[in-house]
């Protein structure tokens, strides 16, 4: 009976073991299923709010493509498919939507990550998403305003000589993802920032590899520019270095 009473004691053990270690298990996985629901939430409300948008800036589109062909003066810009004005429309509302939406977009990003930040981090969160802000529309008001004009006027000069037709579906492409690429380049003093935060990289690294870092940087242009122009690629690369610098400086004191 004894041996009968220690059996049973001992399978009631392991059984309560076994049903412990998968109570631990479910907690393991619920807060991974928990991250991912929130996440699945977090996207619904990005697309739904771009899709809000969207359908705010078609309406708009003429006002819009005439902030677009602004650098081109008296040029005169050609659809040359039945099609192109309505996808041009649609590429305009696009373009604009994914500007407006940068704010909440990185606002969703920031709220998911926010719990697995250290406390140094989340004590400096706001000025570094305010500084995001400040550097994404500078850059994009930048190349607006300064590189735009540049690159266009060059790129027409390169054929002065000949008779010019501009298809108004590449131009906008040119130039609208122009701006939202600037935009991002000028983000790059946050995220040198962020990864000095983190321990990844430090002051110290990136001053002693700056050849390389600019050798990376005239790559990004290179890439980034729509034409692949020289002038293009200089006037993009020219504050790229100079936010390179500022996010050296700004690492010491975020």
């Amino acid at each position: 009976m004894d041996k009968k009473n220690k059996n049973k004691k001992i399978t009631i053990k392991k059984i309560f073991k076994r049903g412990s270690k998968r109570a631990k298990d479910t907690q393991k996985e619920m807060p991974f299923i928990d991250h991912l629901e929130e996440l699945r939430k977090r996207i619904i409300v990005v697309l739904a709010v771009f899709v809000v948008l969207f359908g705010a800036a078609y309406p708009f589109h003429n006002t819009l493509l005439g902030l677009l062909t602004k650098p081109l003066e008296n040029k005169e810009l050609v659809f040359l498919d039945i099609t192109e004005p309505f996808l041009v429309n649609i590429k305009i509302a696009f373009i604009a939507a994914v500007m407006v939406i940068m704010p909440l977009l990185v606002f969703q990003i920031i709220s998911f990550a926010f719990p697995a930040f250290s406390k140094k981090i989340k004590n400096r969160i706001i000025p570094m998403t305010i500084l995001f802000f400040i550097l994404f529309y500078g850059g994009v008001a930048f190349c607006y305003f300064f590189m735009i004009p540049i690159a266009v006027n060059w790129l027409i000069s390169q054929g002065a000589d000949l008779e010019q037709t501009l298809s108004v579906t590449k131009y906008v492409s040119f130039i609208g993802w122009f701006l939202v690429g600037a935009g991002v380049i000028f983000e790059l003093p946050m995220i040198l920032v962020f990864l000095i935060k983190i321990n990844i990289l430090t002051i110290k690294q990136l001053r002693r590899q700056w050849r390389v870092v600019y050798i990376v940087i005239l790559l990004l242009c290179a890439i980034i520019t729509p034409d692949w122009s020289p002038v293009t690629m200089g006037v993009l690369a020219a504050p790229m270095i100079l936010l390179y610098e500022l996010a050296l400086l700004l690492a010491r004191f975020l």
